[in-house]
């Protein structure tokens, strides 16, 4: 059986690099060519490193690091502010990407990227149907995006707590299992991607409602429900539906890959 590390590429590389960063900040738009070189061979160290330890503590026969779209605006278009108070990348790192992207390369790791779905929408159509087909697959992501995800042939791994996601951790920050994600955050807020929930409701409420029916519709219909309760999610019944497909990851992007192309290289040169 196959095992496959589905590498959450930016997610990964942005953490590494912001720590390189952080004894040069505040960084001048002229900074110096030095200290820009600087800056990105100890990314690419780093990166080296935690691509190692990776294949030392996984053991994966398959891995893909995956960056986002550069045409992925499919969010946007229906929710404007969507993440609207993310940080764009720093210049220095995006002019670096693809020297990081060949780093990885010599290490047997092979990249992607779909012009038209951020980095999860891959990632996740990758480890849905590979998952289907009885694979392993672990996704290396610090993304709580991917929680829903969780199940018997798909795990969700902390590269630096170096540690398993599990449906325990999930049940305990939360309050809901993993499936009840989506729309626990939609009712709730989720500030990682600016989704600012349904006002009035907060986890105690949206608890209440979720613990009544399987789906909205089954928990505004069951006679416990109340019905200020109802009627508020009833006023903003077309938003959460925004948010739920939000916050849906896609499991149909198609990239024309094969196991064959995810296999790590294992005589690649350093």
């Amino acid at each position: 059986m196959a095992h496959l590390l589905l590498i959450d590429a930016l997610n990964l590389i942005r953490r590494l690099y912001a720590v390189q960063e952080r004894p040069y900040l505040p960084l001048a738009d002229d900074v110096a060519e030095g200290t820009k070189a600087q800056i990105i061979r100890n990314t690419e160290n780093m990166l080296r490193q935690a691509l190692a330890r990776l294949q030392a503590e996984l053991e994966p026969s398959h891995a893909l690091l995956v960056f986002d779209g550069r045409d992925s605006l499919w969010r946007k278009a229906l929710y404007a502010d969507y993440k609207a108070n993310r940080k764009p990348m720093p210049v220095i790192l995006a002019d670096a990407l693809p020297g990081l992207q060949q780093t990885a390369q010599t290490l047997g790791f092979n990249s992607v990227q779909q012009a038209d779905y951020e980095a999860d929408d891959v990632i996740a159509s990758v480890a849905v149907r590979l998952a289907q087909h009885g694979q392993q697959v672990t996704i290396v992501s610090t993304d709580k995006g991917f929680l829903p995800l969780l199940g018997p042939h798909i795990g969700i791994y902390d590269a630096f707590a170096r540690q398993f996601q599990t449906e325990e951790a999930v049940q305990q920050k939360f309050g809901v299992s993993s499936d009840q994600l989506v729309r626990y955050w939609s009712l709730v807020g989720d500030s990682t991607n600016n989704i600012p929930g349904v006002h009035g409701i907060g986890p105690k409420g949206a608890h209440d409602l979720m613990a009544l029916g399987a789906t909205l519709t089954q928990a505004l219909e069951h006679p416990d429900c109340h019905k200020k309760l109802r009627e508020k999610i009833l006023q903003h019944k077309e938003q959460i539906k925004i948010f739920m497909q939000i916050l849906s990851l896609k499991t149909d992007v198609q990239l024309g890959l094969n196991l064959q192309d995810m296999r790590i290289q294992q005589h690649a040169t350093p």
